[in-house]
């Protein structure tokens, strides 16, 4: 009566053991997942896919002037603005005119 919880104890303990194959498995599937994030994120930015909001803000240009410090011209709600951005603080410079033709790289 007493071996009989002892052999169904050893055996659990055998069930217990992941072979070769599993771990092999396990790590070709880890493989495939991290081979399609960096072919997803290589689209996005090959694309220039950008998640922007409804919010109706959209950034046309941005120049940058030094390691933090940036002139962006943004749409917000049909006005176009220039702002001065630090790290301190954003500044509206000037309202541009709504018909200005932006030249040169432009950010979408």
């Amino acid at each position: 009566m007493l071996a009989l919880p002892v052999t169904a104890f050893g055996q659990t303990e055998q069930k217990a053991i992941v072979s070769g194959n599993d771990i092999g498995a396990m790590v070709l599937a880890l493989f495939a997942v991290l081979a399609v994030i960096v072919v997803l994120a290589s689209l996005l930015k090959r694309f220039n896919l950008k998640f922007q909001g409804a919010s109706g803000m959209k950034v046309l240009s941005s120049v940058s002037l030094g390691p933090k410090e940036r002139l962006v011209i943004v749409d917000v709600g049909g006005e176009k603005l220039l702002l001065g951005v630090t790290q301190q603080r954003i500044d509206c410079l000037k309202e541009l005119p709504s018909d200005i033709k932006l030249e040169g790289k432009q950010e979408q």
